[in-house]
């Protein structure tokens, strides 16, 4: 484990062939890795320390960009150093520059229904090219899904954690509400648990496709597919579905567009058909993994890590809203 202070960013920079560089400022969203924009007399760069991806398999995603962005695949490879480098490994610290896209990361609430189809054939087209650029075994992919009893046990230990705190804050107040509502649901819904069937259709994926690692232009088009730390293999409809409920979300009671998330799901079979069966699965395991989770919640609880707390209302109001309308969803999505 490194445990030396990282390089600063204007001691990192010479590695690379930037040109005079005019300021340098750290980018303050990502959970992960720690980035800075650097402003150069060529253009801007982003720079980029490697804390959750390093060695072998940061170097495996570098050429898992290369091969899609030969495909045409949005996607953005990193710059090469003077060295000939795609990273530098300075006092046991990795780090990368990229060039600086310009764009918006948005809600695909923001969309027409044609821009949500446009994106949906995007992902299509990154499942097959991610296929082709290094390809699996077309073997059913076994995903086994959480028993009630041991997602029951899981809430319990929770609420133990919650009850513990006197005189708590509203996240406890929240926190409690939703796991004795998850344990209502899990406790009357255990017969509608998916069944363990193999998925037919995997291959890598990017991992973690949601609005803020999408990078758009002003008229909605996809500039880049951006953080690819989390690329895996796992199920296309998992990762589809998984999408359109992270860009078609409302974050409240509303639920989930489920028009703009049909067309988006239709845009993806356009290029990539997996069945409506594949997909249909993907929803109810989706449903409830969503359920059964409570990431958030151990988050704060058993990391003290309060980072993502804000995340927990719309979580909480999705599960209710996807229980109480879940035939209705599989109707709209799956046609």
């Amino acid at each position: 484990m490194v445990t030396t202070q990282a390089p600063t960013p204007p001691t990192v920079l010479p590695h690379w062939q930037l040109g005079t560089v005019l300021s340098i400022n750290r980018v303050p969203t990502g959970l992960m890795n720690r980035s800075w924009r650097v402003k150069t007399d060529t253009g801007d760069y982003l720079l980029k320390l490697f804390l959750d991806v390093t060695g072998e398999q940061l170097a495996f995603q570098f050429r898992v960009l290369r091969a899609l962005y030969a495909a045409g695949v949005p996607v953005v490879p990193p710059v090469h150093s003077m060295h000939g480098t795609e990273t530098v490994m300075l006092d046991g610290h990795e780090f990368g520059v990229f060039p600086w896209l310009v764009g918006r990361h948005r809600s695909g609430l923001s969309m027409s229904l044609e821009k949500s189809r446009e994106l949906g054939q995007v992902l299509g087209s990154m499942h097959l090219a991610l296929y082709q650029a290094v390809p699996t075994p077309r073997t059913p992919y076994h995903q086994p899904t959480i028993p009630a009893e041991f997602a029951l046990e899981r809430v319990d230990r929770l609420l133990d954690l919650v009850d513990s705190r006197h005189g708590g804050g509203s996240f406890d107040a929240l926190a409690e509400r939703t796991l004795r509502m998850k344990r209502g649901m899990l406790a009357q819904l255990a017969h509608r648990r998916p069944p363990d069937v193999p998925v037919m259709s995997s291959g890598y994926l990017h991992g973690d496709l949601h609005p803020h690692n999408v990078l758009l232009q002003e008229d909605n088009r996809v500039q880049a597919i951006l953080d690819w730390d989390r690329l895996k293999i796992g199920p296309h409809s998992k990762e589809l579905v998984r999408a359109a409920a992270f860009f078609f979300t409302y974050g409240d009671e509303r639920g989930i567009d489920l028009d703009r998330a049909a067309q988006f799901i239709d845009g993806y079979r356009d290029v990539y058909d997996l069945g409506a069966q594949e997909i249909t699965i993907a929803l109810h395991r989706l449903w409830w993994e969503r359920l059964a989770d409570n990431w958030v919640i151990e988050w704060h609880y058993m990391r003290r890590n309060q980072a993502c707390d804000h995340l927990l209302p719309g979580q909480t109001a999705l599960v209710k809203w996807w229980t109480a309308n879940f035939d209705t969803i599989i109707w709209s999505l799956v046609r």
